[in-house]
């Protein structure tokens, strides 16, 4: 397992070393149906991926407890295959170099297995497996395959101990790192949850000083938008009376808002499909009456026309469906306001 640092680690990262420390704990346990069930929750293991060489650290152990976990309940195989993958991530692994040449001396017959229990503080009860599979003990982390050539009543017995004193001082050392990995995703967790509270609170505040006859406001997740609901350009980009009053309104509404809470506007212009015209791609149309909903917004506020991005939309994507008899509703502009600070979180 990889020590813990002050590098940034993502939530997807922090969730991977804390089932593996999970899983580490249940096998020491003797829980390998539990170890075996948070290892298969992992899914498919790629290797480091965009985690770097922690990521690669974190997948190697991963599979490391997997083989065990699948040498000690006698799925020979599956423990091949796992220390397999590890080998192709890290060649110079001893736990996976080691556990392969046990379990081709057992595949050759070189080795009998019986039932086994250790004497060990933390071992783990090896049970009886096949006539031509051994037991496996996870002591200290560290895969111990037994065969018949073990004797409980030798020299054994004091190394048992000492391997069993080892595996406590790791298995409290991989609890305070579980803590660390926890506190670390909690601030996480809180830094966002904090991000998105603050967000919808900048959201509200924006819909409610905005709201007004003649508007409607539509609230997203990530953005508040100003819908006109009688279109603001009776023809081409000149703007009807009720419209400019209604902008010059919201621009001096804008300048307010933006001294309480910075915000960033996008102006969408609007345009309706014409016989022999572009039916989509948007067009020159919708972006001269973004510019001059624009010059409205700004003109009797502190605003100026560069706080404002403006954007043509598609034809095909009006603020009301596509149908003749909101043709007029469609020659319009609407309006995104959006909270400057951390995006939403997904």
């Amino acid at each position: 397992m990889s020590e813990v640092t002050d590098k940034p680690v993502d939530a997807r990262a922090l969730h991977l070393q804390l089932a593996v420390n999970r899983a580490h704990a249940a096998a020491r346990e003797g829980d390998l149906a539990l170890a075996a069930r948070l290892l298969d929750e992992l899914g498919e293991l790629d290797g480091p991926g965009e985690q770097g060489e922690a990521g690669r650290a974190t997948v190697v152990a991963a599979l490391n407890l997997r083989a065990k976990v699948h040498a000690q309940r006698g799925e020979l195989p599956e423990a091949d295959a796992c220390w397999s993958r590890v080998e192709a991530l890290a060649p110079d692994d001893p736990d996976a170099a080691a556990g392969r040449r046990t379990l081709a001396k057992i595949a050759a017959g070189r080795r009998h297995a019986r039932p086994v229990v250790h004497t060990g503080r933390v071992a783990v009860i090896a049970g009886a497996l096949a006539a031509t599979v051994a037991g496996v003990a996870l002591i200290g982390g560290a895969v111990k395959l037994i065969s018949g050539d073990d004797r409980e009543g030798g020299g054994g017995g004091s190394g048992s101990v000492a391997e069993a004193d080892k595996g406590s001082e790791r298995l409290s050392e991989e609890s305070r790192r579980a803590d660390e990995l926890k506190a670390r995703l909690a601030a996480i967790e809180g830094e966002r949850t904090a991000d998105a509270e603050q967000r919808a609170s900048a959201l509200d505040q924006v819909a409610k000083r905005l709201a007004m006859p003649g508007v409607e406001i539509r609230r997203h997740a990530g953005d508040v938008r100003l819908v006109f609901r009688t279109g603001v350009f009776p023809y081409d980009s000149v703007i009807g009376p009720e419209g400019a009053e209604a902008l010059t309104e919201i621009g001096r509404r804008l300048a307010g808002l933006s001294a309480e809470t910075p915000v960033e506007t996008t102006v969408v212009g609007h345009s309706v499909a014409v016989p022999g015209g572009a039916p989509s791609g948007g067009s020159v149309v919708a972006l001269n009456r973004a510019r001059v909903a624009a010059q409205y917004l700004a003109q009797d506020s502190d605003l100026r026309l560069t706080d404002f991005r403006l954007v043509s939309a598609d034809q095909r994507r009006g603020p009301f469906p596509a149908t003749a008899a909101n043709a007029p509703r469609n020659r319009t502009v609407t309006l995104l306001i959006t909270p400057k600070g951390p995006p939403p979180t997904p």
